[in-house]
């Protein structure tokens, strides 16, 4: 590889400020939406029993950035004393095709992926919203309540986890947060986070109160979802990281579309809203949704916060 290549690490990643990173991928969630980028679904290989591996990559044009990573999901790893995901993120000059630099590939994808979540909750969340709701309490469910706690003082956050010890732990990183259970977990919440592994619904759709802003990040295969298809149907206003890629692959939006709960022109990106093109939240008590997949595109933006690479003027 080229001498130019620099490798950027999980702590490295992890001290970028959170609120600047929601801001760069903002803008990247705009250009995106703009057409100025390279955003192709990705490719999977399916290897049974939920293990697969994926290929994303992207451009963004202006920047000059590929991002191509690899990332593996194998649900055995954790009997194995390894992490259920694995990967490798390299990110090029993309006229060139000269490699930059390496990333963290699990660190890159919990960061960006939480600041997206973050982009949304500034563009779609209720301005008063100060409960806030986490399900799950692994690395993703950590990035997120990180990247919120970054956005907004809450006055209580709830975390639900499928082990109790878990979701203590990820508690103890903020003053206002306690494990609860999942009977307690939506009352009064206004901003709820999905970050689980579950290809169930976690919760019914009639507990979601009026006013919720929710952000589901956990499950990514059309068969897999985190709630249940009704509730789309509630929702005001359903924005998404990539449209084209959670109209094949989100299973949430995948199950209600079947189901002829919503049409696919009520699912719109969430760099529409960025862009003022669609709105994000128009009622205090709407309940509005978004869902992430991922695209390349958030790991070069995020490989150009590291780089300092900015656009030309």
């Amino acid at each position: 590889m080229s001498a130019r290549v620099k490798h950027f690490s999980r702590e490295e990643i992890f001290a970028l400020d959170p609120s600047h990173v929601a801001d760069a991928l903002s803008v990247a969630l705009g250009v995106v939406s703009g057409g100025a980028a390279l955003a192709p679904i990705r490719s999977h290989i399916d290897l049974g029993g939920g293990a697969g591996t994926f290929l994303i990559s992207g451009v963004l044009t202006e920047l000059d950035l590929l991002s191509v990573k690899v990332i593996s999901v194998r649900p055995s790893n954790p009997a194995r004393g390894l992490e259920r995901l694995q990967g490798a993120l390299t990110v090029f000059e993309s006229s060139s095709g000269v490699p930059l630099a390496t990333l963290d590939a699990r660190a890159a994808t919990e960061v960006r992926t939480a600041a997206c979540s973050a982009v949304s909750f500034r563009l779609m969340a209720r301005r008063d919203a100060s409960v806030l709701t986490i399900f799950g309490a692994g690395p993703q469910a950590s990035a997120h309540l990180r990247a919120l706690a970054a956005e907004r003082q809450f006055d209580e956050v709830r975390i639900v986890g499928r082990h109790r010890a878990a979701a203590e732990k990820l508690a103890g990183l903020h003053p206002r947060a306690r494990a609860v259970d999942a009977a307690q977990a939506l009352r009064g919440a206004r901003a709820v986070v999905t970050a689980t592994n579950s290809a169930a619904p976690l919760f019914s759709s009639d507990s979601v109160e009026p006013g919720t802003h929710l952000m589901l990040v956990g499950s990514g295969s059309a068969a897999a979802s985190e709630i249940e298809p009704a509730l789309l149907a509630r929702a005001a206003a359903i924005r998404v990281d990539h449209r084209p890629t959670c109209l094949q692959e989100s299973g949430e939006i995948v199950a209600a579309l079947r189901e002829g709960l919503i049409e696919a022109w009520d699912v719109l990106e969430l760099g529409d809203v960025v862009l003022g093109r669609a709105p994000g939240r128009t009622d205090e008590d709407d309940i509005t949704v978004y869902k992430a997949v991922g695209n390349g595109t958030q790991d070069a933006a995020l490989a150009a916060l590291l780089l300092g690479v900015r656009a030309p003027r």
